[in-house]
């Protein structure tokens, strides 16, 4: 006789977000990471909504939610272990945000909804992508796709822009940092590169000389919190120039939240995040390197409302606990509910 779950009174849950410990985990809040800044961000709205929210997080996180530190060293095959073995009784819904869905591919009894943040394909039950176009080529179009959201009110908006033009990204040859600096020499404009260097060789043997031959061309490492926001703030505009299929792209939602427009290349989730402003997608370099010259921008405020339409943590919050109730409905024999969609 199959087992009814018993769904929670008052639609409050009682959730555990699980996010990776390795490699590089960095604690919640982060200025660094995007994976920890979106889990940092639903774990907090969930618990200002009355939901009693557990976190598994690397040792030196803070939260709202009552927090669980992974001991150090943990890595990817004991932390489905690690957590199951602390599960807080009466846990309604696991969310897990590990990069290899360690508690999804175990399938555990409690229902566990497994958000895919990296193109790394996994079978589990409740996939969900962060874009249609990754969920499309991840999952095969099967699963479910929310947009990641921003607390709007953290970032800080001006109207006022400078002449330059920023990159902020890893330095890696996929994140299309050529691609920026092309731009920078087909238009003779400023630009700044900000990021870290993730493929020492390349950087070395590639990027240092065309930055060495243009001195307009600056790089001033990686940065973060206020000083990342000045630099997004006060940009002319943000290159996007990621040449990957990239799931979705944060910076793009953080430079409009700060006013600042996003010219991109046609990749990955770039013409869903930015189909407001179809304008703003290039094809090619070239095409990028004529809308930086002719500066035809959409106007700071409109961006940054673009964003409390469609990108927020709140919005996220939504899509999510929407996700949530209808996997307990699943789980509890109600078979007639609608799929969930963002």
């Amino acid at each position: 006789m199959k087992k009814t779950v018993k769904l929670p009174e008052n639609n409050k849950l009682t959730i555990v977000q699980v996010i990776s410990n390795y490699p590089q985990a960095q604690p919640l809040p982060s200025v660094k990471g995007g994976t920890e800044k979106i889990v940092y961000e639903l774990t907090e709205e969930l618990v200002r909504r009355g939901h009693e929210v557990y976190l598994f997080a690397a040792s030196g996180s803070r939260s709202k939610a009552k927090l669980i530190p992974y001991p150090k060293g943990l890595r990817h095959e004991g932390l489905a272990r690690f957590v199951l073995g602390r599960i807080p009784e009466g846990t309604d819904i696991i969310h897990d945000h590990s990069f290899r869905s360690a508690l999804g591919t175990v399938n555990p009894r409690i229902p566990t909804v497994c958000t895919v943040h990296i193109p790394v394909k996994r079978r589990v039950r409740y996939p969900v992508y962060v874009s249609q176009r990754a969920r499309r080529l991840l999952g095969n179009n099967k699963g479910l796709y929310v947009y990641n959201g921003i607390n709007p009110s953290e970032y800080e908006f001006s109207t006022e822009k400078h002449e330059y033009m920023l990159f902020l990204g890893r330095i890696i040859r996929n994140k299309g940092v050529l691609q920026a600096i092309q731009v920078a020499e087909k238009t003779g404009k400023r630009l700044i590169i900000a990021g870290p260097v993730k493929a020492p060789d390349f950087f070395r043997r590639e990027v240092i000389p065309r930055i060495r031959n243009n001195p307009k061309i600056q790089y001033v490492g990686p940065v973060g919190g206020k000083v990342k926001q000045k630099l997004i703030k006060h940009a002319e505009c943000v290159l996007f120039t990621s040449l990957w299929e990239e799931p979705f792209g944060l910076v793009m939602v953080e430079s409009m939240a700060c006013g600042t427009p996003v010219l991109a290349l046609r990749r990955g989730s770039v013409p869903e995040v930015l189909s407001g402003f179809p304008a703003l997608i290039c094809s090619t370099v070239n095409e990028m390197a004529v809308k930086v010259r002719q500066k035809k921008y959409p106007s700071p405020h409109l961006l940054r409302g673009y964003v409390h339409t469609r990108f927020t943590n709140k919005k996220m919050t939504d899509s999510y606990l929407r996700i949530y109730h209808e996997v307990l409905k699943r789980k509890s024999g109600n078979q007639n509910v609608n799929p969930v969609q963002d």
